[in-house]
C-alpha cells in the first residue's frame, strides 16, 4: 500500500534532481564553474570515454575551454531513488569537443547523486557513447 508522504516526498525528490540536471546541463554549455561547483560534490568522478576527472579538472576544463560543449539535447530521462542514493539516467545528443577535438555523437548518460548533510549532490557521471 502506498504512503500518500512518502509518495509526495519521493515526487518532490524526483522533480528536485531533475531541476539539478538541468541546471547542470545549462551551466556546462555556459561554461558555468559557479554553477558546476554548486552542483557536485567535492569528491565527484566523472567517466567519460578519454579519461576521468575530478571535480576540480573537470571545472578548470570546461572554465578554460578544454572542454567546450555547443549543445546537449537530453531525452528519455528516468530517475531511480534509493534512500539517499539517486540515479538519472538519459540520452544526450550532443556536440562537444575536448582539447579541440570533436567527440560530437550520442552517448548514454548516467548521474549518481548522494544525500549528504540534508542536500543532494552530484556524486559521479559516466557518459558511454552510443554505437
Amino acid at each position: 500500500m502506498s504512503n500518500p508522504a512518502t509518495d509526495r516526498h519521493r515526487i518532490e525528490t524526483e522533480q528536485l534532481l531533475r531541476q539539478m540536471n538541468d541546471e547542470w546541463v545549462k551551466a556546462l554549455v555556459r561554461g558555468d564553474g559557479e554553477t558546476l561547483d554548486r552542483i557536485m560534490a567535492d569528491d565527484f568522478y566523472f567517466a567519460y570515454p578519454l579519461e576521468g576527472d575530478d571535480k576540480t579538472q573537470f571545472i578548470d576544463d570546461v572554465t578554460s575551454g578544454v572542454i567546450k560543449v555547443e549543445y546537449i539535447n537530453r531525452e528519455n530521462v528516468t530517475v531511480r531513488i534509493w534512500g539517499h542514493t539517486s540515479v538519472l539516467s538519459a540520452h544526450d545528443a550532443a556536440k562537444w569537443f575536448y582539447q579541440g577535438r570533436d567527440f560530437s555523437g550520442h552517448y548514454k548518460i548516467v548521474h549518481i547523486y548522494a544525500r549528504r548533510d540534508d542536500k543532494w549532490q552530484l556524486v559521479a557521471m559516466q557518459a558511454c557513447p552510443v554505437v
